[in-house]
């Protein structure tokens, strides 16, 4: 029996409360669930309240949560007709949502264009400037030109994950004696939560406030 929205099977890409919100509006749906979890989420609240779980990976999330190849084979092989990605990990990935089309799952969610455009801060940048909005002062970093930017830009700066949110991969700098050790800082944390190190720097405002509209 399928649930209201056409969907009998969800594999559910996530982890923690995210999870078991998802996991909960699919029950109220009718709808199964299978969620993906690492070696260290298999007795967690959200696998309990899993229909079934799959196991992705060791605990590490690029071991797991973020290996695409390993969500879309378990969904694959759960008979999932869908796969609903929560936010965070791999919710803005193109790749995941391609990779999902291609084994005939799909992906809750923008299509792969639309992802591809937005998820990747830096592409979403340039489409803003594109279209006439204006954007803050900033680009692309590597360590041997963040110096370079962030004195053009003013500080205090920014460092910003380029593929991901959620406050991973942020860090803000006042000092530009801090700022190379910043720049390695969030593109370890950035690859390590969303497989992709890349960074940006930022003009940094203060006092602002962050307005955010979840599509």
């Amino acid at each position: 029996m399928s649930g209201r929205h056409g969907f009998r099977r969800v594999l559910v890409a996530n982890r923690g409360e995210i999870a078991a919100r998802v996991i909960r509006t699919c029950r109220r749906l009718g709808i199964e669930t299978v969620l993906t979890v690492s070696d260290a989420d298999a007795g967690s609240v959200p696998a309990r309240l899993a229909d079934k779980v799959a196991a992705i990976g060791p605990p590490p999330a690029a071991a797991s949560y973020l290996d695409i190849d390993a969500v879309v084979g378990a969904a694959v092989a759960a008979g999932a007709d869908a796969v609903h990605p929560g936010y965070g990990f791999l919710s803005e990935n193109a790749r995941l949502a391609r990779a999902c089309a291609a084994a005939g799952v799909v992906f809750i969610g923008p299509t792969p264009e639309t992802l591809a455009a937005s998820g990747d801060k830096l592409a979403a940048r340039e489409h803003a400037a594109a279209a006439g909005l204006p954007v803050l002062p900033g680009g692309h970093v590597t360590d041997p030109e963040a110096s370079e930017l962030a004195s053009r830009i003013g500080f205090p700066v920014l460092v910003k994950a380029a593929g991901g949110g959620g406050g991973r991969g942020l860090r803000v700098v006042r000092d530009p004696g801090e700022l190379g050790h910043a720049v390695a800082v969030a593109s370890a944390e950035a690859e390590a939560a969303f497989g992709d190190g890349r960074v940006y720097l930022e003009r940094y405002v203060s006092p602002a406030r962050h307005v955010e509209v979840q599509l």
